[in-house]
């Protein structure tokens, strides 16, 4: 009866661990998209940060002396 009870102790452990490994796996992979979404996330930050370097006319929004007054406006 020892033999029997030892195999069966044995098939016990081995599911347990296969279990462990089964939840393990999708949380590392998941925790390593979720690492490279945060850098493929940053990199188009800085490339979208240098082409607006580039050019220096871009951040700065038109004056208003430079377009015509709207019609709601005109009113005084």
């Amino acid at each position: 009866m020892t033999v029997n009870n030892d195999v069966g102790r044995e098939g016990v452990r081995l599911v347990s661990r296969l279990a462990g490994v089964a939840i393990s796996v999708p949380v590392v992979a998941g925790f390593v998209l979720l690492g490279g979404a945060v850098l493929v996330g940053r990199s188009l930050l800085d490339v979208g940060r240098k082409l607006l370097e580039a050019r220096p006319g871009a951040q700065e929004p038109p004056k208003n002396s430079d377009r015509k007054a709207s019609p709601s406006r005109q009113r005084a």
